[in-house]
């Protein structure tokens, strides 16, 4: 019996962290999804909890399962998806990249 379960998304934040020598982007992978960083903060407030989501089994599924797992969140109901990537979302910093003209 837990606590608390949560169900919902879990997913890889893509964030800009830089620019290489040849002024390409480069890009930070992040775990993300609002049900696991709220079982994160309640698994060391002492709360036992368990997720029940689906990611892939990609390199970044493995990524957040092992994330989570490390937390003290129970994922025994996660399903890894065979035939689909982990879901990602990428942050834009397009609108403050634009030179402003007045």
């Amino acid at each position: 019996m837990f606590d608390i379960t949560a169900i919902g998304e879990l997913l890889i934040d893509m964030a800009q962290s830089g620019m290489s020598d040849i002024g390409s982007p480069i890009f930070e992978a992040n775990p993300g999804g609002a049900p696991c960083n709220v079982l994160a903060m309640l698994n060391k407030l002492g709360r036992s909890t368990a997720f029940i989501g689906k990611v892939g089994d990609d390199i970044f599924g493995k990524k957040l399962k092992n994330i989570v797992e490390s937390s003290g969140t129970r994922m025994s109901a996660q399903r890894s998806l065979l035939l689909r990537r982990t879901n990602t979302a990428t942050e834009t910093f397009l609108f403050t990249a634009l030179p402003v003209r007045i």
